[in-house]
């Protein structure tokens, strides 16, 4: 008679245990909302959960960083193009919109009334090749290529170098070309970029 009891308590027991860890639809449950609410109950804001999710897309949420020779290559004209276009058009705000340093936009200005053009440029006339990302990270990407333009700008206007982009205004923009690959380009994507007067 007392091995009855003791076995009905057992098993009264294990099925008021296994009620209590089944889970439920019903969200007034304590239960189900300590297990379902655990990923919401955090002390940040909504702003934070979000921003959280959006860097585990990649490792920086505020760049897009430049990992294949495709990209860089998209990159690079996408510039080049905004270049020549604001040389050809002589609009120092279409130069602003794809350089980062003031150098190069001194230097784009300066040529507004020297540079000599075939036709009018074109991104499909702008040709990449021999494209090698050197470096690629949140702040600077460097990407040795040659640059083909004589479409636009007649015979001969090939160079090739290193192109250092930085980025800047929420976008990749052109900070300096160095014509060696072991040039001391490092040094331009070092430090803080100074605004354009």
């Amino acid at each position: 008679m007392f091995g009855r009891w003791i076995t009905g308590l057992i098993v009264v027991a294990l099925a008021v245990g296994v009620w209590a860890l089944w889970p439920r639809d019903d969200t007034n449950s304590t239960t189900t909302t300590s297990v379902q609410a655990a990923p919401t109950t955090s002390t940040t804001d909504p702003t934070t959960t979000t921003s959280t999710a959006t860097t585990t897309t990649g490792p920086n949420q505020e760049t897009d960083i430049i990992e294949t020779v495709a990209e860089a290559e998209k990159v690079l004209r996408e510039l080049w193009f905004g270049w020549f276009e604001g040389i050809y058009n002589q609009d120092e705000d279409r130069i602003r919109e794809v350089v980062a340093s003031q150098s190069q936009l001194d230097a784009a200005i300066a040529a507004f009334d020297v540079a000599t053009f075939t036709e009018e440029p074109s991104p499909a006339a702008i040709l990449l090749s021999d494209i090698e990302i050197l470096r690629a990270d949140n702040s600077c990407t460097a990407v040795w290529a040659n640059l083909d333009v004589s479409g636009f700008r007649g015979p001969g206007a090939e160079t090739e170098g290193v192109h250092i982009l930085r980025w800047s205004d929420s976008r990749w923009k052109s900070v300096a070309t160095w014509i060696h690959r072991d040039d001391l380009w490092e040094g331009d994507c070092e430090g803080q970029l100074e605004p354009l007067s």
